[in-house]
Formats: structure tokens, sequence, C-alpha cells
């Protein structure tokens, strides 16, 4: 084959791997494509490509035709080295420097010259981008075709990741309330729906909880919207803090907050409410100009499935009566709700802190 010959063959090898990745929206996707198809068209045997992730930074690395994507908090001392000085550089592995040291992958036996090249723009560096050659240096024609590649997979991932935080912005916005950032009541009763069908399944028990803070109106009333909007922020987190893994919270409505337990029965329910209660009686919160003794409280009210009665309805009515009893004996406490023959709702004042 004459050198016109392979020059168009690799032009067609580069080309053909644009048209696929341009058809892919998944990192790990596009970078098993990559790892594949890099060597037909330049004499790539590793590389890595380090990017700005959502929680720190994003590595893809290749070899021998397979693809690792993952987050890392912080920067390899390679790649921070070279992130830093934002200057391309090429060595043979011969004449390799001791320290930073190599990442394994781009050092394996037959490697024979590396390649740095930053990403900048703006003069900012945006991706750092290491290859590495086999048996062979890299040809003028290779340092073009990675120089040409490797900022197209740049701008390709980066495409990728901005739809991606602009879907889960739309997503977030859909399935969260404004104000306080927990699951909105649609989406947090969606997630009982599919709790109580999964405990159908596996015959686990669910429970809810419903909470509302004590004196709401007369935040508003007398503090103002702004300071109420405040109150349901600060219980908001603080009741957050204490979902465990598994339990879903959501705002229920102006002042009402709904916790999902699964799989949780009926004691675990009563514990974990006295939990989240204790949550703001133990460490007080007061709204500006008022006394500790105005501190900010909340009342609860539990509700567990009973065998062969999972009816998403009767739980949260059963929650809700059990609320209104907490909050008829005085509130900041929590109070259970079973449920007797006959499905007649019994409640049981639990605990109270006054």
């Amino acid at each position: 084959m004459d050198l016109t010959t392979q020059q168009l063959v690799r032009y067609e090898a580069l080309f053909t791997l644009l048209d696929d990745i341009q058809a892919l929206d998944d990192v790990q996707q596009v970078a098993a494509r990559v790892a594949t198809q890099w060597k037909y068209f330049a004499n790539v045997a590793s590389w890595r490509l380090v990017m700005v992730g959502t929680q720190g930074f994003r590595v893809m690395d290749g070899a021998r035709g397979q693809a690792k994507v993952s987050e890392v908090p912080a920067l390899s001392a390679w790649d921070a080295a070279h992130w830093a000085r934002r200057l391309p550089c090429s060595f043979k592995t011969a004449n390799a420097p001791c320290e930073p040291p190599l990442p394994d992958h781009l050092g394996q036996p037959g490697v024979v010259e590396v390649r740095v090249l930053p990403v900048l723009r703006k003069g900012a560096c945006v991706a750092l981008l290491t290859v590495a050659a086999r048996h062979a240096a890299f040809t003028d024609l290779d340092a073009k075709f990675i120089r040409l590649f490797g900022n197209h997979l740049v701008n390709h991932i980066a495409g990728i990741e901005m739809r991606r935080q602009a879907m889960d912005l739309l997503i977030s916005k859909a399935t969260h309330d404004a104000l306080t950032g927990l699951l909105n009541r649609g989406t947090i009763i969606e997630r009982l729906g599919s709790q109580a069908a999964l405990a159908a399944r596996t015959g686990q028990p669910l429970s809810v909880v419903l909470a509302d803070i004590d004196h709401f109106k007369h935040i508003n009333d007398v503090h103002g919207h702004l300071t109420g909007d405040d109150a349901l922020r600060e219980v908001a987190a603080r009741l957050q803090a204490c979902v465990r893994d598994g339990d879903s919270l959501g705002r229920f409505g102006g002042e009402e907050f709904l916790f999902v337990l699964y799989p949780c029965g009926a004691d675990e329910a009563l514990a974990a409410a006295e939990r989240f209660r204790a949550a703001l009686a133990d460490t007080p919160f007061t709204l500006p100009g008022q006394p500790a003794s105005a501190a900010v409280t909340i009342s609860l009210g539990t509700a567990s499935s009973t065998p062969g009665d999972l009816s998403t309805q009767r739980l949260l009515r059963m929650a809700d009566d059990a609320l209104y009893a907490s909050k008829d004996a005085g509130r900041n406490r929590v109070t259970a709700s079973g449920s007797v023959p006959g499905g007649t709702p019994a409640v049981a004042v639990h605990s109270a802190a006054k």
C-alpha cells in the first residue's frame, strides 16, 4: 500500500470514528468506542483524557481496546503537574522524568513515546489529553490526527455533560419543591406508590410519617411570609439530614412534610418519627426577636401497613389522623396510628416535650 493510500485509509478511519461517537450520548460508550478505534488512524496505544467533572474531575482511560471512566475528587500528580503547566510536551519513554510518575497504563512495555496536550479555552485549561505510542514514535501525521480528534473528543464530551446537566436541572425543577429543595407533593406521592408496589411484592412493611410545623400560621401572621419561608427551609434541612438511605422525604403541603419509610414496621416508624421530632426540639432554633421558649417545633403522626392492606390513601389518612391527635394533645409530640379489626383507626400519643 503506497503512502497516499495509507493516508486515505487513515482519514477514512478518523471520519468514521467521528461519525460514530457523534451519535453517542453516553460518556462510557464514547470512551469504549475510542479505545477500540483510535489506533486505526493514529499510533495511539493508550490514552488518558481528564476533564472537569461535577464533583472534581472526570478521568477517561483507554488501553488494549478497553476503556474506564471514573470521577475523582482531585488530580493525580501527573495530571496536576501538566494541568498547571498548560503547555504541550513530548518525550521518549527512555528519557521519561521520574517525577511526577507516569500513569501505569501509559507506560506499558513497548511504549516508546508519550505526548501531553492541554486543551485551552480562553486561556484556561479545560482538559488534559495524554497519549502513548507503541513500537514507533508518533509521526507528524499522527500528531495532526491526535490534535484534531482530541479537540473534537473534548468538545463532544463537554456537550454531553452540558446536556446531562440541563436535563438534570429540568428533572429537578419538575420533581422538587423550589423553596425547600425537597421532593414536591406529586413526586413524594409517586414515591409512596412505588414503594407500596415493592412492599406488595416482597411482603415487607411500609410506613409513612406526616410532620407539621407547630403554630406556623402564627409565624406567618406575626413575622411575615419571608420569615415563614426561612422557618420552612430550616425545618426541611434538619429533617432531610435525618433521612436514611432508602427512605424519602417530601413537602406534602404548606407546612407539612411526608416521610416514606421502607422497609419499616410500626415500631421502627415510631422511633424514626421521634428522631425527626428531636431534630428540632433538642437543638432549638427561634425566629428573629423571639425568646428561646418560642422555639420552632413539629408534631408528627405515623401509620404502617398491615398484611394484605397496602392502600396508600388509607396510610395517609391514618397518619393524618395521628398528626391531628398530636396537635390536639399539645403539639411537639409523636402519635402512632394502628389498625383494629374492621379498619377503625386507633391512635396513641407516644411522646411529648413541652
